[in-house]
């Protein structure tokens, strides 16, 4: 109960806290000249103790209407505009180079929002499915070598009738999510172990395996690959204060992740939960009891009969306050489940903590 009057009252909080003027870090420089591994999320937590506001900080500029404005070598001054902070952008010279067919190309590449290398794994390799359509994909059943588990250039053989010349991913199947509120199933993570093309289209279809990163065999599942490049951009926003999700999990499996670490949270496209949204991330505060001869005694040790008044009893009696944590933005969704990366940290992010809109 007072879990859920704390987050009601963080929303009404945080909606007037909105509604303030962007402030400027105090010690904030009047220049910045961008360097090699900047990302946009660095370059504003120079200037703004929200980093995740930039787009109110450069939004004033046309020039950073496209995030490829802006790269390695130019100039950014803080100037102010009828008293509200903006960016502007010198842009340097471009460094050109000759290709080998004779053109003029730009050897600077634009500067992402955030370090694609801290996300970059969970774009290309990871994907959730809901489980019901897990049941519906694809199987690896066999290959023409006798083997228990297949290399690059073998020929292998999936159950279903593919359409020859697309590429396929070959997924290991992983976790399986619940959501600790609805307890309903989140989906069921898929991790690519490798590519292969089809070749042949038939009840069962032949495929020639195009790269191996991991152990393929059969049983894994396959989905048809969608390359895109590499999203550079994300434009951070305030998660709507109407969504409740909480952790369920990190990208690496441990019960705790730090900065710059990538958690799995509940909720997706469904709940509204997209690329860019941003949550604040809150321990729930813990029930304690004070025995009468002043014991304290946290859920760990609980005894038979504190659970029951656990239940019975009133939580702003002996519920502590909440603990803020950090900051995570969403980078990838899927249906009811997303990847987020963890952009601020007070304390450890732990599975279970709450989000809320920040």
């Amino acid at each position: 109960m007072l879990r859920l009057v704390f987050i009601s009252l963080a929303f009404l909080f945080i909606a007037n806290s909105h509604a303030d003027v962007l402030q400027v870090k105090k010690n904030s420089p009047t220049e910045y000249i961008v360097v090699k591994g900047d990302t946009l999320w660095d370059i504003s937590a120079k200037f703004l103790n929200t980093p995740w506001r930039w787009p109110e900080l450069w939004g004033y500029n046309s020039q950073i209407a496209d995030p490829h404005w802006i790269y390695p070598g130019d100039k950014i001054s803080l100037i102010y505009v009828d008293g509200k902070p903006r960016l502007i952008v010198n842009q340097a010279k471009p460094a050109l180079t000759m290709t080998r067919h004779g053109r003029k190309s730009n050897k600077r590449r634009p500067i992402p929002t955030v370090a694609l290398k801290d996300i970059e794994h969970y774009l290309t390799h990871q994907r959730v499915v809901a489980a019901s359509k897990v049941d519906e994909l694809p199987i690896l059943v066999g290959s023409e070598r006798d083997a228990i588990y297949y290399q690059e250039s073998d020929i292998i053989f999936a159950n279903q009738t593919l359409k020859q010349g697309v590429k396929y991913g070959i997924y290991r199947k992983g976790r399986h999510f619940i959501s600790p509120q609805t307890q309903q199933h989140l989906g069921q993570e898929l991790e690519l172990v490798a590519t292969a093309r089809v070749t042949m289209s038939a009840a069962i279809s032949r495929l020639s395996l195009l790269s191996v990163e991991s152990e393929v065999s059969n049983g894994q599942v396959m989905m048809p690959l969608v390359e895109d490049d590499l999203p550079l951009y994300f434009m951070p926003k305030a998660a709507s204060k109407h969504i409740r999700s909480s952790i369920v999990g990190s990208a690496e499996h441990f019960r705790e992740a730090g900065q710059n670490d990538v958690v799995i949270i509940d909720g997706g496209t469904q709940q509204g939960i997209n690329a860019g949204s941003v949550f604040s991330v809150f321990q729930p505060g813990k029930i304690q009891f004070v025995g009468e001869d002043g014991e304290v005694r946290d859920p760990a040790n609980y005894r038979r009969y504190d659970k029951v008044k656990a239940y019975f009893v009133d939580d702003e009696v002996q519920r502590l306050p909440n603990v803020y944590r950090g900051q995570v933005m969403v980078f990838r969704s899927f249906e009811n489940i997303s990847y987020a990366l963890v952009t601020k940290i007070d304390r450890p992010i732990r599975t279970g903590d709450d989000l809320i809109n920040p």
